[in-house]
């Protein structure tokens, strides 16, 4: 069964994600009558292990993007398989199941230069991609907290750049406050943390909070904003 995903959802409190990708500004592309490609393969985890029932999206490269993405999972031998893809040209295909420690801004499309893609076409309307998994994100949940009441903040926005290079935006997301944040592995991050109505949070404000976090390590943060007002 063909299933398809939003690649930016404006509705809460369904997270915003805002990523910067190597691409043109987003704009409407009509799926084309004749096209029905197909992208199959396999993946394997670090261990070489089939990587079962793990979430993917096919996003389409070099082309400017408005429109729904194809997703599907992989079955208990890592086996998957995208039909219908309502276009032809280039794609690559990444891991985005949260759960399992895979999103697009935090392990997929790091690296537009060495992405690995293939081409469809109506002379070639099927081709293969065979995914080894990037290590998988760190996850960082937060206790968001009101500083004067200590009441819970049900809502929050975590920004992040790159302290090799602060000016390297990473991504920004709005979401509920209960919704781990995929950390880049292995990478060091400047971290801000804000809500809605509160000063930033006093230990990002500024250059931002350094954090580094391994694979699969697990990391909760107490944040307590001060009101603004």
């Amino acid at each position: 069964m063909r299933r398809f995903v939003l690649l930016m959802v404006g509705l809460w409190p369904i997270a915003i994600v805002t990523i910067a990708l190597a691409q043109a500004a987003a704009a409407p592309q009509p799926e084309d009558p004749i096209a029905k490609g197909v992208i199959y393969g396999t993946v394997v985890d670090q261990d070489g292990q089939p990587a079962k029932e793990l979430g993917l999206t096919a996003q389409p490269l070099g082309v400017a993007l408005g429109a729904i993405l194809p997703v599907t999972k992989t079955d208990q031998n890592g086996k998957f398989r995208f039909t219908g893809i309502p276009w032809w040209g280039r794609y690559t295909v990444f891991a985005a199941d949260e759960d399992a420690g895979y999103s697009q801004y935090s392990t997929g499309l790091n690296d537009p230069q060495s992405t690995k893609e293939v081409t469809l076409s109506p002379e070639q309307p099927e081709a293969e991609f065979n995914l080894f998994l990037p290590p998988k994100a760190g996850f960082l949940k937060i206790h968001l907290t009101n500083q004067k009441t200590g009441e819970t903040i049900s809502a929050m926005q975590v920004v992040a750049t790159s302290s090799d290079n602060p000016k390297g935006f990473l991504f920004s997301i709005t979401c509920s406050s209960t919704r781990p944040i995929l950390i880049p592995p292995d990478k060091s991050v400047l971290l801000h943390v804000t809500s809605r109505g509160f000063r930033e949070w006093a230990k990002s404000a500024g250059s931002g909070m350094h954090l580094r976090m391994q694979s699969g390590d697990s990391l909760t943060l107490d944040v307590e904003l001060d009101p603004s007002d």
